[in-house]
């Protein structure tokens, strides 16, 4: 049995490092905030020491971690990544896919450092508390809240367009977002991530083989869906676009990184925190190569005819082939997402209760009652909000821009305050990244709005519980 408890002599990192490294020349950031000596008693997260308890969390290894990982953050958005090389271009579209996946494996990097440092950290709202307090505990918290539900409510929407094209549109596209919303809140129901991880593997083979599906699919089909009949040829030029259309495909490849919201829950399921860079570095590997193949391949293959997502560039039989293997992905992705923020909720109801630990009828029947209220939520808004996908990249303008980029590079100027001028390369880099995160924020809102605008301006805003 592994002992979960962390000594503050521990968790001390040295952020120079490439590795996870003890320095034992100074006491942690921690340490020093609260008491300025180390501590020798335990320091203990939400879960504490769970020896003798009846549910464990703390168990996951770090490739179940990493798969949780790849299955949470690589899903069908992938498919829209060749539309962006179709606006920005192929050399500058796979400079960005992999520019933002290498920035985006440095600021998850950095998240495991605030962790170490901070180990009673298990998500976004810890983190706000300890860096501004109360304001920031509510601000991250509804933050992660809010982001974690419009997700699993574009799961619904997914889910949705997915059966209806396996069926030919045999029933209304909102019967089929509210299945999905029900078959996925009974995944949601295992109380351990470590459970759920297995559910993640076959997420994981899903959208691999639906990507290379797409991928082959377009290379060998006489025409995209779109094209004229032949002759017709094949150009891979951009297509003239306005700025908020130029930047919203760059947040298209943003969202597909956005992942990081739910690192700091993941950490707190390891059964040894310190193996998370080996998590991060399986997840980012296989997201970058997936996105960059999956973006230059498709996009060389279909042209001025891609379209969004890339599935809809194949013929309906391969449509539904794809669609049909991606099913679990469709689902998983999703059943992630509600179960992080579920257990948000979760322990901040029972932090501290035997009911965390506990078979018991309070526990049990709170935790049922989250996963529903959670789906239920996200199926509503997926089909009230008439202009939900422009709401969506707006929430993710506003989250995702901070929780993958700028609060990273946050975190890390707050763990080093004071020894900026003795790391002056760190210290540039991670304000820029802070940065970076700001500007995002900023443009990727215009662009929303903009969005939103034109989208009602064209009639393109669709109407509430709509069949079509």
């Amino acid at each position: 049995m592994v002992k979960d408890c962390v000594t503050a002599e521990e968790i001390t990192v040295e952020h120079t490092s490439s590795e996870y490294k003890l320095d034992e020349e100074k006491p942690s950031v921690a340490d020093v905030e609260k008491s300025g000596k180390v501590s020798e008693e335990p320091v203990y997260d939400v879960y504490g020491n769970e020896e003798e308890h009846s549910i464990r969390y703390k168990t996951m290894s770090w490739v179940k971690c990493g798969v949780v990982m790849i299955a949470e953050t690589i899903a069908l958005g992938v498919l829209s990544l060749p539309s962006v090389l179709l606006t920005v271009g192929m050399l500058p579209g796979i400079l960005l896919i992999v520019g933002l996946g290498v920035i985006a494996t440095y600021t998850g990097y950095n998240l495991g450092l605030f962790r170490l440092n901070h180990p009673t950290v298990c998500n976004m709202a810890d983190a706000g508390e300890i860096i501004w307090g109360p304001f920031g505990k509510y601000l991250l918290g509804a933050g992660q809240v809010i982001f974690l539900v419009f997700i699993c409510g574009s799961h619904c929407l997914t889910g949705a367009i997915a059966m209806s094209t396996l069926t030919d549109n045999a029933t209304c596209k909102v019967v089929w977002a509210l299945v999905t919303g029900v078959v996925a809140f009974f995944l949601t129901l295992p109380r351990t991530l470590d459970r759920i991880s297995y559910l993640s593997f076959v997420s994981s083979a899903s959208i691999l083989t639906s990507v290379f599906i797409t991928i082959i699919g377009t290379g060998v089909e006489s025409a995209p869906n779109g094209a004229p009949p032949h002759p017709h040829i094949i150009v891979n030029t951009t297509t003239p676009a306005s700025f908020y259309n130029a930047f919203s495909a760059v947040t298209d490849v943003i969202f597909a990184y956005a992942g990081h919201l739910a690192f700091f829950n993941f950490i707190s399921e390891m059964k040894n925190p310190r193996e998370y860079p080996k998590s991060l570095y399986l997840l980012q590997a296989v997201d970058i190569i997936i996105y960059t193949l999956a973006g230059a391949l498709i996009y060389k293959f279909t042209g001025q005819y891609t379209l969004s997502p890339s599935i809809s560039s194949m013929s309906i039989t391969l449509r539904k082939v794809t669609y049909g293997i991606a099913i679990p992905t469709i689902l998983v992705a999703g059943v992630i997402n509600g179960h992080v923020v579920s257990k948000f909720i979760f322990t901040r109801l029972f932090r501290g209760s035997r009911h965390l630990h506990e078979h018991t009828m309070i526990g049990w029947g709170t935790w049922v009652g989250l996963c529903a209220l959670t789906w239920f939520i996200a199926w509503i808004i997926s089909q009230v909000i008439p202009i939900f996908n422009d709401l969506l990249g707006l929430v993710a303008a506003l989250f995702a821009s901070m929780f993958t980029y700028g609060l990273s590079g946050y975190f890390w100027l707050f763990d080093n305050y004071g020894k900026w001028r003795k790391r002056p390369i760190l210290s540039v880099i991670n304000a820029l990244v802070f940065a970076l995160g700001l500007t995002i924020l900023g443009l990727g809102m215009y662009a929303s709005v903009k969005s939103i605008i034109v989208s009602y301006q064209t009639g393109q805003a669709g109407t509430p519980f709509s069949c079509s």
